[in-house]
């Protein structure tokens, strides 16, 4: 409840995350807590001990994650995730977690994400959801642009630039629906945009400054414009060189990257980072119908008809499809036709495609289904701002 543990559940996030209690610090976990934003008071859960004491976290953010050209999946993000020091190795954080789990399905949930630790929340059934792509350069191989005009915001992110950012992410898997709350907030970043001749916003980029670099930390607009002004910045700062980080793969500004003098650093963790867990089967490929259809129709098996069972174990549905039609089936279809195991929840965001994953042995694929996952479900490199991760 935010009248009873909103102040000490700060307090303790502060310490546990930042190492102390500066006003500043309390005041920022405080806004991020407040009800009525991001942050999910009902979802999330705490364990607390017989004498009120807050032993254990685990947070949720409330979002919408685009995955595919049209689907948007409602995602519970975790967050703040802790036990507090004199409270550890207990398994306290096992039924903390395993309560706030349970409760997903009926809240209406469609996967979950988190940013967690190696080894930790596989026993909680989350896989790694896509790895980190970051780019670093030089100053002396940006090539200097005519200086434009910035205007610069701290604190909350314009309405223009908000807009902005959900129209160059339209159509990345994993990046956020923006809609308020924590997802327009910046704490560490600072931003800055630019207009173009109709006045109207071009293009951004949200930054933040260490001893030896600028960074990168999100962008929208033209390529070439995003570089002249990254060079503008880093001669301000007087920094020679840059970083981009959490940087989408496959988005035009790292295809410009990769054909200058640059550095890409791909980071991937077996079961740390960015860790996804499926909730709703069933939600998630009615969501998903518009992409299926549209890649199906536009393959060589558009003419294919027949039934295809998704079973993760928990939760088997089946997928019907005729002449390039495709619709979820009301109830459970016999078929030979089968994609299961355990790595449904990447199959369906694209971290990887099903070869891959049969590869690494989270799924099997019976007669068809193969041939027809590799159409229906291609690897889609997801990834997510860096401001965006909680």
């Amino acid at each position: 409840e935010p009248s009873l543990h909103l102040s000490a559940l700060a307090r303790l996030i502060a310490v546990t995350f930042w190492g102390g209690e500066e006003e500043s610090t309390l005041a920022t976990v405080g806004d991020a807590l407040r009800p009525g934003g991001s942050y999910r008071w009902p979802g999330s859960r705490i364990g607390i001990t017989d004498d009120g004491r807050i032993a254990t976290h685990a947070g949720l953010v409330d979002y919408r994650m685009r995955v595919g050209e049209h689907a948007q999946f409602r995602t519970a993000g975790l967050c703040a995730i802790l036990t507090a020091e004199e409270f550890r190795r207990r398994g306290w954080m096992r039924q903390t977690m395993s309560d706030l789990l349970t409760n997903l399905p009926a809240a209406g949930y469609d996967v979950s994400l988190l940013f967690g630790i190696d080894d930790f929340y596989q026993q909680f059934d989350y896989r790694r959801a896509w790895p980190e792509h970051r780019f670093e350069m030089a100053i002396a191989d940006l090539t200097p642009a005519p200086p434009v005009t910035l205007e610069f915001f701290e604190h909350e992110q314009p309405d223009e630039v908000v807009a902005l950012a959900n129209r160059h992410e339209q159509g990345q898997t994993g990046s956020v629906v923006r809609e308020g709350g924590w997802f327009t907030k910046l704490v560490e970043d600072r931003g800055c945009l630019w207009r173009g001749t109709d006045g109207n916003v071009a293009g951004y980029i949200l930054t933040r400054v260490n001893d030896e670099q600028l960074l990168v930390t999100g962008h929208a607009g033209h390529p070439d414009e995003i570089l002249g002004v990254i060079h503008q910045l880093m001669q301000s700062h007087d920094r020679k060189q840059v970083r981009l980080g959490s940087i989408a793969p496959e988005c035009e500004l790292a295809k410009r990257l990769r054909r200058m003098n640059s550095k890409e650093v791909i980071q991937h963790q077996r079961a740390g980072g960015a860790l996804l867990r499926l909730v709703n089967l069933r939600s998630c490929l009615l969501k998903l119908l518009p992409d299926l259809k549209e890649r199906l129709q536009n393959s060589a098996l558009s003419g294919w008809s027949g039934d295809i069972c998704f079973d993760t174990d928990n939760e088997m549905v089946d997928l019907r499809i005729t002449n390039g039609e495709v619709e979820v089936a009301d109830g459970h279809l016999v078929t030979s036709h089968q994609v299961s195991g355990p790595g449904m929840a990447q199959l369906l965001v694209g971290t990887d495609d099903i070869d891959a994953l049969m590869s690494e042995g989270i799924l099997t694929a019976k007669h068809d289904s193969a041939q027809l996952a590799r159409v229906l479900f291609p690897a889609t490199h997801p990834s997510m701002p860096e401001p965006d991760h909680f």
